[in-house]
């Protein structure tokens, strides 16, 4: 369940770091995460995925609940 307060990663793939943020609003499905390096952003919360949760051909890249 992601909810105000949640912990978030962003995994961009190989040559990129990880980004980490923390759920601030919860609101007809989008999901507003502010990000500790400043930055904002809007996501569908259909879009973030569990821990551990990979993509159909097996990707670890997305955006995580921590």
């Amino acid at each position: 369940m992601i909810e105000v307060g949640s912990k978030i990663r962003f995994d961009y793939g190989a040559m990129h770091c990880e980004e980490f943020g923390t759920v601030t609003k919860v609101k007809n499905g989008i999901v507003t995460i502010n990000g500790d390096i400043g930055f904002v952003e809007e996501i569908n919360v259909s879009c973030i995925k569990m821990p551990g949760e990979t993509s159909v051909n097996g990707s670890p890249i997305g955006v995580f609940v921590i």
